[in-house]
């Protein structure tokens, strides 16, 4: 493999005084927007607190067999008005991360293209790839990754458009409603570090597209993950209040 693919120069990493002054430096209307995911992804610890139980158990429903590769809800949980959806799964035991239980993939609306991807000879998807997020057994994020674009056969588009559609993110008419709010308060909270690592996912290809093929290079299926970076959620609490967020 490539040193460009290693797991090593997927990670990216953001110091906590950084984090805290990126945070400062954000709009007043994305200070609030994280506000609000704050304060909605702890009423839904809460509740599943109460209950002995974690976003885990909404999102499998009843299934008491939880397979590997299947994908939970079993048609994929979307907001029809809206155009986002997200599902959970988990690949083989001895892919996934230390820690992990499995992990959400969220997506948004793409524009339908024309366009045929000559990779697959298939017409561009109408969907795009915003973040991974892995969670450990008891349901608390643990990671945010990206992916090639093979991976889930999306339509790529750039950070910025990326950026702007996981700004956009509304998903009150998915279900599981409770999952799906806790899905769309985590993608808010952590906007910063997705953000960071969406734009980290772009210089690598681009760093990669000087030498290759672009299309050769989103088939490549030595590049899984793109970029990833560690998060923890009582700690996004802490520096929300060290950055005066609130």
């Amino acid at each position: 493999m490539s040193n460009d693919w290693s797991e090593q120069s997927s990670q990216c990493r953001i110091g906590d005084s950084e984090l805290e002054d990126l945070l400062r430096a954000e709009p007043r209307a994305r200070k609030e927007q994280m506000l609000e995911a704050a304060e909605d992804v702890l009423r839904c610890v809460r509740a599943y607190s109460r209950r002995s139980t974690s976003v885990l158990a909404d999102v499998l429903g009843k299934h008491t067999h939880f397979e590997e590769w299947a994908h939970y809800p079993e048609h994929d949980a979307v907001d029809t008005h809206s155009g986002y959806r997200f599902y959970y799964h988990a690949h083989a035991a001895r892919e996934r991360v230390r820690g992990e239980h499995g992990h959400f993939h969220v997506f948004g609306p793409a524009p339908i293209s024309r366009r045929r991807n000559h990779a697959t000879a298939k017409p561009d998807a109408d969907y795009t790839h915003i973040v991974g997020i892995s969670v450990d057994e008891r349901g608390f994020p643990m990671r945010l990754f990206t992916t090639n674009r093979w991976v889930t056969a999306e339509q790529w588009l750039p950070a910025a458009s990326v950026i702007r559609s996981m700004h956009k993110l509304d998903l009150r008419r998915a279900r599981p409603v409770r999952a799906a709010r806790w899905v769309q308060g985590v993608v808010h909270l952590f906007g910063v570090q997705i953000a960071a690592i969406v734009r980290h996912r772009d210089h690598r290809m681009a760093s990669k597209a000087g030498h290759a093929d672009l299309e050769r290079l989103f088939e490549d299926r030595r590049s899984h993950i793109l970029s990833q970076c560690r998060v923890d959620l009582a700690k996004q609490f802490q520096f929300l209040e060290g950055a005066g967020v609130g």
